[in-house]
């Protein structure tokens, strides 16, 4: 098995779009995904919890991929488990965090929002977040872990059109608090933005994968491996695993089931 330059973790399908953007300024660059899909979703867990569980996911794509780098695509999984993630493996790894910093360099006086999973919201990292850039911003926290859920069994199959009434009761949350701004903070949530957008009007929407995936680029040199074919991997091979197959498909991705 070929060596990948980066490997990108979540709990489940989150991610993808970082890869996307990645794989999209480096085509040729080799890369995996892993969804964790044996601690999905790490929104539902507790922090001690998220903090064991991508420790052990980062330990075993070290073993088993020896990869160069790991990306965290995860705004959950990064807020509470980082610091531990790095200490467990010896390759660089890199997180993802919601955007407060740009969304409150980009934005006026208004109120920003910030849609994550209740993990994120409530975490500390996300309050140093914004007491280190954000802190005379009234900030407008809407907790959506619903949407996740949704965005990996069901997205797919009904083409979004359920996606509205998932995300009614949080979006009004937003959208009573008149924000301007609204921070994408889970990885989910990109793969409706689109929905999100439409129902929210004029608001301005800004997410990490650019940020993140320039970072990633900055640590792998042009002498990193390099492929013609990238894979799509699983932490535990349960019911539903054609919809993982099938998003693979989407991205690229050659399906090789369970990681073990």
């Amino acid at each position: 098995m070929n060596k990948p330059a980066a490997v990108f973790l979540d709990s489940g399908i989150g991610g993808l779009p970082y890869l996307a953007w990645v794989k999209n300024q480096r085509p040729n660059l080799a890369v995996s995904y892993l969804a964790d899909t044996a601690h999905f979703p790490y929104g539902e867990l507790s922090s001690s919890r998220i903090i064991q569980a991508a420790a052990e996911a980062a330990q075993l794509i070290q073993a088993r991929l020896n990869p160069s780098l790991i990306a965290v695509v995860c705004n959950t999984a990064s807020v509470n488990a980082l610091e531990e993630i790095r200490r467990t493996v010896s390759c660089p790894v890199v997180g993802t965090v919601p955007a407060v910093k740009p969304a409150a360099q980009e934005s006026s006086t208004k109120p920003i929002g910030i849609l994550a999973t209740q993990g994120t919201v409530n975490s500390p990292y996300l309050n140093s977040l914004i007491a280190a850039y954000a802190p005379h911003r009234e900030i407008v926290r809407a907790a959506a872990g619903d949407i996740v859920r949704y965005v990996e069994e069901d997205w797919l199959d009904d083409s979004g059109i359920g996606a509205r009434d998932v995300m009614q009761r949080a979006l009004g949350i937003l959208k009573q608090a008149e924000v301007e701004t609204v921070v994408i903070g889970c990885t989910h949530f990109l793969h409706v933005a689109e929905i999100i957008q439409d129902m929210l009007g004029g608001v301005r929407l800004i997410d990490s994968r650019e940020g993140v995936g320039r970072r990633i680029l900055s640590l792998l040199d042009e002498s990193s491996p390099v492929s013609g074919e990238d894979h799509f991997y699983v932490s535990r091979s349960a019911a539903g695993m054609d919809r993982y197959r099938r998003f693979a498909e989407l991205y690229g991705l050659k399906w090789m089931g369970e990681l073990t």
